[in-house]
């Protein structure tokens, strides 16, 4: 059995103020690129898929509302409402960040109809228990310690009636070596360059996340595993 990295604690470049407006959109842009090509939009979809079509107070909804915690540019969010409209479903989200420069971009890469945009902190939630179907937040969760990340589920659970998706990467030695050749072979963005691997490292493991979960108060949920090196966290309100 391959070693688990040891989780790193350092913080990423994204998380420190006075980053260049431009250098920020082009590491937006890679992570779009990420979740495109690497499995991140597929397992999003894969785990509404299986929330909507598996709740038992949802049946063939005819209209849902999503939180998007840690929107970046809004690119899932996105893609999610083209997919429930293909499905004939309506929907509403709010897309939150509280980096507002990577709020102007997701207002203009993803905006249309469907999609809100609102400054907003995911550990301190200005929305009623209960306001949203679902809650949704992806590549969040790693930029936060152990206590911050039980403290962002426990909201989410809050916020989300019938239940949350919390998406991000599985750390390990084969998914930062990827990440490390991807980033030196198809971006030169400094950003990117520095925070992909690192996020790698400050990512949760399974059996960490279900500790999580745990610390975070959630009656029922489950840790699903996806392609390359991605993980969900998926769970009814606490």
């Amino acid at each position: 059995m391959i070693p688990v990295p040891k989780r790193r604690t350092d913080p990423e470049l994204l998380d420190m103020p006075g980053q260049d407006a431009a250098e920020l959109r082009g590491c937006l842009a890679d992570i779009r690129k990420v979740n495109l090509f690497l499995g991140g939009m597929r397992a999003a979809l894969s785990d509404f898929a299986s929330v909507i079509e598996g709740s038992e107070k949802i049946r063939s909804p005819q209209s849902i509302s999503v939180l998007d915690i840690g929107t970046g540019s809004a690119d899932i969010p996105a893609e999610l409402i083209s997919w429930c409209r293909k499905k004939g479903i309506a929907i509403k989200v709010v897309a939150i960040d509280l980096n507002l420069t990577a709020l102007r971009h997701a207002k203009a890469s993803s905006a249309g109809p469907g999609i809100s945009f609102a400054a907003a902190d995911g550990l301190h939630l200005p929305f009623r228990d209960g306001s949203f179907d679902f809650v949704h937040c992806a590549l969040t969760l790693h930029h936060f310690d152990t206590r911050d990340a039980a403290a962002l589920i426990r909201g989410a659970a809050r916020a989300g009636r019938h239940g949350i998706i919390i998406g991000d990467l599985r750390r390990s030695w084969i998914a930062w070596a990827l990440i490390l050749i991807i980033t030196r072979l198809l971006t030169r963005n400094r950003l990117t360059r520095y925070d992909g691997p690192l996020s790698v490292l400050r990512s949760y493991t399974k059996e960490e996340l279900e500790g999580l979960a745990h610390l975070a108060g959630l009656a029922r949920f489950r840790v699903v595993k996806h392609p390359f090196w991605r993980m969900s966290l998926i769970g009814g309100a606490s």
